[in-house]
């Protein structure tokens, strides 16, 4: 089963509010419970490969981007970029 960390939720809290940030980790935790490991993408101007992770919330069609900051045996570490959609 592959589980991840998120990074600064502090600072993610702060700039867009409590409730964004519980959209956020459960929209991880239901992708990341499938046990589906994520698709990387490989944006040309970054250093970091990117995921998409379906939003969880109703009647929406947005996705979170995130970036890999590292993988160690099964343990991602994520850290936030945008919301899209």
């Amino acid at each position: 089963m592959i589980r991840f960390s998120l990074r600064n939720q502090d600072k993610i809290k702060n700039s867009l509010g409590e409730d964004f940030l519980n959209c956020l980790l459960l929209s991880l935790k239901d992708y990341f419970n499938k046990g589906v490991e994520p698709i990387e993408y490989d944006y040309d101007s970054g250093k970091f490969k990117i995921i998409h992770i379906t939003n969880v919330q109703p009647k929406t069609d947005s996705l979170f981007e995130l970036y890999v900051i590292s993988k160690h045996y099964n343990v991602w570490n994520l850290a936030y970029k945008s919301c899209m959609g």
